[in-house]
């Protein structure tokens, strides 16, 4: 068995287990506190008010695209937030998953994948029968600044997956809501974390916070 599967058999063991410890791919050990691991406990709970929210919210338009034929189609603008609860393979930290859309190719989403993988550039719309996808727009950013948030997060494809939920400053790794926070807060100054998984000067944040956020517009969602 190779490193790699070796790494995620035993972060898939160790947590189902309810220990505080996990294994990335990359051979990385995180150690979480009592705190870090009641938040993690108690992360479906915050899920389910995230997606209550979520399936009910107003669809708006995008005030920033003018050329969008109708209120609610998916949105190809650079800098478009998309989140969805259909995130199983993205972390053992919840079952969301979250992206932005990038400028270095044509219909695109900048994305931390997943456990073992990089950040790449998925082609294509988000679509699920089963689960939601939401895109959102930030509020009080122009069109050039969404344009180099996304452009930001394409730059950074490459770079290997992060498991450690609470160091979303860093930026040598990523994990996908984590990438789509850093992309506004280190290009416009704007800070995407509503500090609902917060622990005092330790910062996570969840897809489902770029959904039921002050700062952001739903202008799709799926069903």
């Amino acid at each position: 068995m190779n490193k790699a599967k070796l790494a995620l058999v035993s972060a898939a063991f160790l947590l189902s287990f309810g220990t505080s410890i996990a294994v990335s791919a990359n051979d990385e050990v995180v150690t979480y506190t009592p705190e870090q691991q009641q938040i993690i406990d108690q992360m479906g709970e915050r899920e389910k008010e995230y997606r209550d929210y979520g399936e009910t919210a107003p669809i708006e338009a995008d005030v920033k695209n003018k050329s969008r034929a109708r209120i609610g189609s998916w949105s190809w603008r650079d800098g478009v937030i998309c989140v969805t609860d259909d995130g199983v393979q993205s972390t053992f930290l919840n079952s969301w998953h979250a992206g932005i859309v990038a400028p270095q190719k044509n219909y695109v989403v900048a994305e931390a994948e997943g456990l073992g993988k990089k950040v790449r550039l998925r082609s294509g719309e988000w679509s699920s029968s089963t689960h939601n996808v939401w895109q959102v727009g930030v509020n009080n950013t122009s069109v050039q600044q969404d344009w180099k948030a996304g452009e930001w997060a394409g730059h950074q494809v490459g770079k290997p997956y992060n498991l450690n939920f609470w160091n979303i400053k860093q930026k040598d790794s990523f994990y996908c809501s984590q990438l789509v926070w850093a992309a506004y807060y280190y290009t416009a100054n704007v800070d995407l974390d509503k500090t609902d998984n917060n622990l005092g000067d330790a910062w996570a944040v969840h897809p489902g916070e770029f959904v039921t956020n002050a700062n952001t517009t739903v202008v799709y969602r799926n069903r």
